[in-house]
């Protein structure tokens, strides 16, 4: 499986930042303060009911998601979200101001072999912002549609002099996400998920768990099951 690619897809740059300007005022602070440095915000468009912070991504197998309100004010995004035919949980613009950087660290319960994936939309950005999967730089340009396995390090930092706004869409994996992937080369017609513990030492897969475990989830805590069952 590739850990990154393009989608094919391409949407209006232009109508995107023109909605985004109609949300600007709702900026809130992500609330993960140990990920980052400088101002790391965003705007919730799809989020779980009866999550503490309005930005938490939530878990589409234990929460129920509601579309926020702003949806209805913005409504060539709708249309670009509705065109991901798949489940989907959270849904958020995510902004980092010049100077700011998230830090490198791994989303554990974003696997596709798990039923979930995480894919990136750039509504606004520069060619300034560095974003590293992996120790590979991924150029992400406005309106295009990236999958990456951001269940391996990633970090970004923006070195240019305006703001990175991306839409961020987690979904579940379906049918029809299943056969995009296939269709763009990110995984073979009949490739079958690997073993989370074959490439890991013991430290290693004992921090995996033991932070999978802090998490608390029902995915994470599904994960580690099956972790433990393997060792």
């Amino acid at each position: 499986m590739k850990s990154y690619a393009q989608l094919p897809f391409q949407f209006d740059s232009v109508q995107l930042y023109q909605e985004l300007e109609v949300c600007k005022q709702n900026w809130t602070r992500h609330f993960n303060t140990a990920y980052y440095s400088g101002e790391w915000s965003g705007i919730p468009l799809r989020s779980p009911k009866g999550e503490s912070h309005e930005l938490s991504a939530g878990h589409a197998d234990s929460q129920k998601f509601v579309d926020e309100a702003i949806l209805e004010s913005i409504p060539y995004t709708r249309s670009v979200i509705e065109q991901i035919k798949a489940p989907k949980s959270a849904v958020r613009y995510l902004r980092l101001t010049p100077g700011s950087q998230i830090k490198p660290h791994k989303d554990y319960d974003l696997v596709f072999w798990d039923g979930f994936v995480r894919l990136h939309i750039p509504v606004t950005t520069n060619d300034r912002v560095k974003f590293m999967l992996n120790n590979q730089q991924l150029k992400m340009q406005q309106g295009e549609c990236w999958f990456a396995d951001f269940s391996q390090v990633h970090s970004v930092e923006n070195l240019g002099k305006t703001d990175r706004v991306h839409l961020v869409i987690d979904c579940q994996v379906n049918e029809w996400m299943r056969s995009l992937f296939i269709k763009t080369g990110i995984i073979e017609p009949h490739e079958e998920a690997p073993s989370e513990m074959e490439n890991y030492d013991d430290p290693t897969k004992q921090k995996i768990i033991e932070q999978l475990e802090a998490m608390g989830t029902d995915v994470a805590l599904e994960i580690v099951e099956k972790m433990r069952s393997e060792l």
